[in-house]
């Protein structure tokens, strides 16, 4: 029994500064696709050999660190608590799998409209057609994944750490998640307030350096409980 606790007990800290790091990685490499033409686009993707490598590290980054969050990171809560925290798991997740579906597209699909434009003899047009349909076609996809992963999840599992004596955590991550929650629905309904590279920027970096700090917070604290575990 001893032999298992410690283990388990900083699987999840693993996740989170893993998934978190994956995510600041993912979106430092990711550059910024143009939007003024499908050839500018497509030329773009053409040229970034790892653009659907990009977008697999961000997938992968968003569902470690939502496994981590979905784990137990809160200690001595009170139900609400332990309710905040669990809710911020599933809210990670359900924000996760909407990232990979519009990643999935974005990145791998665009590489392979990229590829296919670049053939000798390929009808150009209709490929660049695409290309510029898909990003405003997308829109909505990388709206509700910001507003949902980057701005739900971190107010949720703030709240929950509030409630246990972490304020510091708890309140950045309130304040994270409610920027990516303005940020997201200001876009949403085209109110410009924050223009768009800012609201994904910041989300991105904010909130996956907080999950990194969470971690390792949590990581540091792992052999203080495990031995807590055995005592008792």
């Amino acid at each position: 029994m001893t032999g298992k606790r410690r283990p388990v007990a900083q699987v999840g800290p693993v996740f989170l500064i893993v998934g978190g790091a994956a995510g600041l990685i993912g979106g430092a490499t990711h550059g910024d696709l143009p939007e003024d033409s499908g050839a500018a686009a497509l030329q773009f993707v053409a040229d970034h050999p790892a653009y659907a490598l990009v977008h697999i590290v961000s997938i992968l980054g968003a569902v470690l660190w939502s496994i981590g969050l979905a784990g137990r990171y809160v200690d001595r809560a009170t139900p609400t608590g332990r309710w905040l925290a669990t809710a911020a798991g599933h809210a990670a997740l359900a924000g996760a799998a909407v990232m990979a579906v519009q990643f999935s597209i974005d990145g791998i699909g665009m590489t392979a409209l990229a590829a296919l434009w670049s053939e000798p003899g390929a009808s150009r047009e209709t490929f660049e057609a695409i290309a510029e349909i898909a990003p405003a076609a997308l829109v909505g996809t990388a709206l509700t994944w910001v507003v949902i992963l980057y701005g739900l999840a971190p107010i949720l599992a703030g709240s929950s750490l509030v409630l246990t004596a972490r304020p510091v955590l708890g309140w950045t991550a309130v304040a994270l998640g409610a920027f990516s929650v303005v940020g997201g629905l200001t876009l949403a309904l085209r109110v410009n307030l924050l223009p768009d590279w800012l609201v994904f920027a910041g989300a991105t970096i904010g909130v996956n350096l907080w999950i990194i700090c969470l971690g390792a917070a949590q990581l540091r604290g792992a052999p203080a409980r495990t031995s807590q575990a055995i005592a008792q």
